[in-house]
This record gives structure tokens, sequence and C-alpha cells, in this order.
């Protein structure tokens, strides 16, 4: 008997053991309208979605996990382009303004307004036409 009680005790206190250490966690999968999976800790709003229980354990060694495969190329260039293509209207239409307003209310850095000297309207202008040429032009 007491060789029994001797083999049953670590069993047993290493069942309960790793039953302290390991936690319950709930996760949620869903997709969203543009096919995207995702996880999260909480249950999306307006999506389907699937629940998830797993158990972590806290003091456990893991591996690194693997790295992820690199972003296709045409998303990236897609919005890198998307990108571009935003920039290059706002210079322009910075552009614009500063082209065809005579005069243009600034801040005087007391929070006051004071207009903007001619020098400083041509600095503007030189900087919004560099960032046109940077972010308009199409590549090929």
């Amino acid at each position: 008997m007491k060789k029994f009680v001797t083999l049953l005790l670590p069993i047993v206190l290493l069942a309960i053991s790793s039953q302290v250490f390991s936690a319950k966690k709930v996760m949620y999968k869903w997709t969203d309208e543009k096919g995207e999976v995702h996880y999260s800790e909480r249950a999306p709003k307006g999506y389907e979605y699937k629940k998830i229980t797993t158990y972590v354990n806290e003091n456990a060694v893991t591996k690194a996990a693997p790295e992820a495969a690199p972003a296709k190329k045409k998303d990236i260039s897609s919005g890198y382009n998307n990108w571009k293509d935003e920039n290059c209207t706002i210079a322009t239409q910075n552009l614009d303004m500063l082209r065809n307003t005579a005069r243009i209310g600034v801040d005087d850095g007391d929070g006051g307004k004071r207009l903007m000297t001619d020098e400083e309207k041509q600095e503007k202008v030189d900087k919004m036409v560099a960032q046109q040429t940077k972010y308009c032009k199409k590549e090929k």
C-alpha cells in the first residue's frame, strides 16, 4: 500500500500543479469584409465569429513562432500607391490654394492670427511643388 501511495502521489501532484499553472483563455476568430481573418480577446461587434477556448500554461517553454510569410508584393504596392495618390491630391490642393488666395491667415504663435508674408507664401509654394513632384510622378 505504501508503495502504491508513493507512486500515486507524484502523479497526482503533477496533475494538480499543471492545472494550477494553466489558465483558460477565450479567443474570437472572425473574417472582415475584405476576407482577412482576425483573432482577438474580445468578441467583434457586427461580425459573425467563432469562439475558441484554449488553455495556456504560463510556465511552459515554447519555441519561437516561425516567421510569417512576407506580404504579397501586390498588396504592398497597392497600399503604397494609394498613399502616394492621397499625398499628391493634398499637395495639389494646397498648391492651388496658395496660388489662388491673395491673403492667407496663419497662427502668430501667441494664439492670434496674422497674414502670411510673400516670402512665407513662396516658401510654402516651393515646398508644395516639391511634394507634387515627389508624389504625383507616375511610376512605370
